[in-house]
């Protein structure tokens, strides 16, 4: 995929639709939703594999390491990329959210919100296309298609697996409007501050809560402990530094707040199921076969597409 991303201040919204083979291991400093409009793919993100089928929805956070592998027949994609920044003054905690994939957390009917988001990026590539379309009118799609994306994709539940591995991320719907939020705080704070020494006093103080309710919360909001929470956002911001960067794991550890190189590789191992340097040499740019396989549509060819697609109807709502 293409990674010249044309957001603007002016317009902050941008759209491509592309035949996708592969597409190697990046990220971005914007919002990414993805829909399948032909065919089937895997987006890998982090250390989940996510199957996906025609007229599946994804969203994927600023900042996190994804890439996309179709394993047979090349598929239709569309991308639509959003400046979070500039829809902060409609949906200030836009920022904070560490939007879930495929987790129905709150919407009362799975299927009609899966239309409602084809329906709308289908009219966002229409707009996004017409050269007098204005800034306004790009808000007035935007905001509310957000969201709907805010309301749908909520946030993930980790469960462990017979062996204590976890690998598995379920949708939870225990929680008021206000505790998302405050999820939503701690789960930011915890990964703007982890490669710092983050103390759970600290985090408790920013909350008002003393250090026990917190460390509860976490839990049951979560599914993991306040340790384990700093632990794999760790491991996360390291991905970026072992594909970006020739620094050092010991270099690398430091960096994102581990005590040592040995305490680093063994959390890594832990969330991803395989060492910083198996994952590095697996997912750079110079890695054999990992290549951008991918052919960006004319629009008339594109539109055609989306024409044919799934715009209603049911899709399946689990992917594991």
């Amino acid at each position: 995929m293409s990674k010249d991303i044309r957001i603007t201040d002016r317009m902050p919204v941008s759209m491509q639709v592309q035949e996708v083979t592969s597409v190697t291991c990046h990220w971005h400093d914007f919002l990414e939703v993805i829909w399948i409009i032909r065919g089937s793919a895997v987006v890998c993100e982090s250390t989940m594999r996510y199957p996906l089928c025609e007229g599946d929805i994804y969203v994927v956070n600023y900042n996190e390491t994804h890439k996309i592998i179709c394993d047979s027949e090349p598929a239709v994609i569309g991308f639509l990329f959003v400046d979070y920044r500039y829809f902060s003054k409609y949906i200030p905690n836009l920022k904070e959210i560490s939007f879930a994939h495929y987790a129905f957390s709150t919407a009362p009917n799975p299927d009609a919100a899966l239309v409602s988001c084809r329906k709308y990026m289908a009219s966002a590539y229409s707009l996004l296309n017409r050269e007098d379309v204005k800034p306004a009118e790009v808000e007035d799609m935007a905001v509310p298609f957000l969201k709907l994306i805010v309301d749908t994709f909520q946030y993930i539940y980790y469960v462990k697996d017979k062996d204590g591995n976890y690998i598995d991320i379920l949708s939870q719907n225990n929680l008021t409007k206000k505790q998302l939020e405050r999820l939503h705080r701690i789960t930011y704070y915890i990964y703007m501050n982890c490669g710092e020494k983050l103390r759970l006093d600290d985090l408790a103080n920013t909350e008002l809560y003393n250090r026990f309710y917190i460390s509860h919360f976490i839990k049951k909001a979560f599914g993991l402990s306040y340790q384990e929470t700093v632990s794999l956002s760790r491991a996360v911001i390291s991905e970026r530094m072992l594909l970006g960067t020739d620094s050092s794991l010991d270099e690398i550890a430091s960096a994102v707040g581990f005590s040592s190189r040995g305490q680093y590789c063994s959390h890594f191992r832990k969330w991803h199921g395989m060492s910083p340097t198996q994952y590095r040499r697996e997912n750079r740019e110079d890695a054999p076969g990992n290549v951008d396989n991918i052919f960006v549509m004319q629009r008339a060819e594109a539109e055609e597409a989306i024409r044919g697609s799934k715009i209603g109807g049911a899709v399946s709502k689990i992917i594991t």
